[in-house]
């Protein structure tokens, strides 16, 4: 039983390693390669033969590289987020020590008291929301988004703001103030 196992064993590292040798594993993997090769062989010995120079040196295949330049970056997204790339006006990073009182209220909360059209330059009067009143004049700061008196008209006032869009733009933004009837 014995000679039976170790002849069997011996059998197959023979086989195993008879399969090993180069030309067996050629012709046994794939035959139509070693059909192509065989036929290639004559072509390759018409053709001039190469200096020893070239047969010594190997291809080196160059790595490939990416560049950037002109692409469009994937990973960005299509809206900014503005906050975190600017200092966005009114924003919780700016110092508001420097601003004037009227700097510090958004337009929505002040109220146009009254207009005071003269000879020289019209004028007019906001109120805050605490009830101070500010004499405005053309080329005044007001409103946190860096916005300027562009106009003050017999109606109203016209203040001209800068915002940032989506895409991280500056815009500019006239808004306008009239006098509230009260009745």
């Amino acid at each position: 039983m014995r000679y039976l196992l170790y002849s069997a064993l011996v059998i197959c590292f023979c086989i195993a390693f008879a399969g090993c040798t180069p030309d067996s594993q050629q012709s046994s993997s794939n035959p139509a390669a070693s059909r192509t090769a065989k036929k290639k062989s004559p072509k390759a010995s018409k053709t001039a033969p190469k200096s020893d120079v070239d047969k010594q040196t190997p291809q080196v295949k160059e790595p490939y590289n990416y560049t950037s330049v002109g692409k469009p970056d994937p990973f960005r997204p299509l809206l900014a987020d503005v906050s975190a790339k600017f200092k966005v006006p009114g924003g919780d990073d700016r110092d508001t020590s420097f601003l004037t009182p009227l700097q510090k209220y958004e337009l929505d909360d002040l109220k146009l008291v009254a207009i005071v059209v003269l000879d020289s330059e019209p004028t007019a009067m906001l109120e805050d929301p605490t009830g101070y009143g500010y004499v405005i004049r053309k080329g005044m700061l007001i409103g946190p988004n860096d916005g300027f008196v562009e106009r003050v008209t017999p109606t109203g006032l016209i203040v001209k703001e800068k915002f940032y869009n989506s895409l991280g733009e500056i815009e500019t933004k006239i808004s306008t103030l009239t006098i509230q009837h009260v009745e």
